[in-house]
């Protein structure tokens, strides 16, 4: 599936560009209030962490199945069955009452993400040109950067809208649920669409059985960095809505479209830089900005100073993620493209199942806020959930520092 011009915007690298929009849209708009959403239904704190990462942590015991499914079946098939999925998926958020029937939801929403999240990224690095690997990632992770711009403060706007227009904030849950299943409905067109070639059997062949499929250990370097990036993460888009509110910061929709309009800039950037550079040259000191933010979250007390810290994160995740992305692809020959993909979702549906859980301990044991009097009468008031994320930041650092050497050998070969 090579694309043998030298252009990235093929018609299959489009398809799956739409869809992965669309598929962005739905989750951008439902993931910051999951916690509230789940809170609303009796989650005690530890529990609203366990939920809010359950989907990412099913998705991870999923994968053992996914890898070698996307590696060796029909690609097309595989895309149009997890997008439908996403419509039952949402439309189960929206209809859940308590905690069991929402769960459920989670637990589908695992299997559907274990499938997309490989097979879009799939499909899209296996039309690139191989000159162009980093800037078609770059650009494919700008897609869910648009939909990161928009779409959580319309999800805001949309529960606030509900629950004013119907009289319940249950309904406007279900509102904001039910127009994140119609973003899956659209989304199904694409996938039509978009021309498919399934590899002859000679080819799969080459793949070996199975289990041989579930991850490329090539590949496991740049997954296990994305599990720890992955921890960190996790906490601004869960809980950041939850930190707004303690700390009385108004309007907190704007610091995902600050964080999202950001990344929109930097990862197409990143991208040409991978290219041209390669990615070691990028990875760490966008990794040391992706650091720095939780030091100016933590610390935020108004409106301006958290916006300037989603910049910086915006900043630091734009250049580091697809760094760890071309890294897994270029590990590894076209052929087993799915398998690496594979490899690097374990890492990330991993760290962002660890994540939230990790971060519900935290805000049960130190409080998502909380002061230190200092000599001379004065208070500091910080985050210890933000502070705490710095550590997984600076884990992922010596991994990849530790492993570059076996890693750059990898990519040398497939070239």
């Amino acid at each position: 599936m090579e694309n043998k011009s030298s252009s990235i915007w093929n018609r299959v690298y489009t398809c799956t560009f739409i869809g992965n929009f669309l598929l962005a849209c739905g989750m951008s708009m439902v993931n910051p209030l999951i916690a509230n959403y789940a809170k609303l239904l009796g989650a005690t704190e530890v529990m609203i962490g366990v939920l809010a990462g359950m989907y990412f942590g099913i998705a991870c015991a999923a994968r053992p199945f996914a890898g070698p499914a996307i590696a060796m079946l029909n690609k097309k098939v595989i895309m149009l069955c997890s997008y439908s999925v996403g419509v039952v998926i949402y439309a189960t958020y929206a209809i859940s009452g308590g905690i069991p029937v929402f769960m459920v939801g989670r637990v589908l929403h695992g299997f559907q993400f274990a499938f997309l999240g490989s097979i879009n990224i799939t499909l899209a690095s296996a039309s690139l040109p191989s000159d162009k690997m980093g800037s078609g990632i770059g650009l494919f992770g700008a897609a869910g950067a648009v939909a990161h711009a928009i779409a959580p403060s319309i999800g805001i706007g949309l529960l606030a809208w509900g629950e004013q227009t119907f009289g319940s904030l249950k309904q406007g849950y279900t509102l904001i649920f039910s127009i994140a299943s119609l973003c899956m409905l659209v989304s199904i067109v694409p996938c039509i669409l978009m021309p498919y070639k399934h590899p002859p059997k000679e080819e799969l062949a080459k793949l070996g059985v199975w289990y041989k499929n579930i991850f490329a250990k090539e590949a496991v370097m740049p997954a296990t960095v994305s599990t720890f990036l992955a921890i960190a993460s996790a906490s601004y888009m869960i809980y950041m809505v939850r930190y707004a509110e303690t700390r009385g910061i108004p309007n907190i929709g704007l610091y995902f479209t600050v964080h999202a309009l950001t990344i929109i800039v930097t990862r197409p950037f990143a991208g040409r830089l991978i290219d041209k550079f390669g990615p070691e040259m990028i990875f760490i000191p966008c990794a040391f900005l992706f650091a720095i933010s939780f030091v100016i979250v933590g610390l935020s007390n108004s409106l301006p100073m958290i916006l300037f810290g989603a910049m910086v994160a915006a900043a630091g995740s734009g250049g580091s993620q697809p760094t760890i992305q071309t890294m897994c692809m270029q590990s590894v020959d076209r052929l087993r493209y799915g398998v690496a993909s594979n490899t690097h979702f374990f890492g990330l549906d991993f760290g962002q199942f660890l994540g939230p859980t990790t971060a519900g301990i935290i805000i049960s044991n130190f409080g998502l806020v909380r002061s230190i009097d200092l000599s001379g009468g004065r208070t500091v008031v910080f985050s210890p959930l933000y502070f705490a994320m710095i550590v997984p930041v600076f884990i992922a650092i010596l991994i990849f520092t530790t492993g570059l050497k076996a890693s750059r050998r990898n990519r040398i070969a497939q070239t």
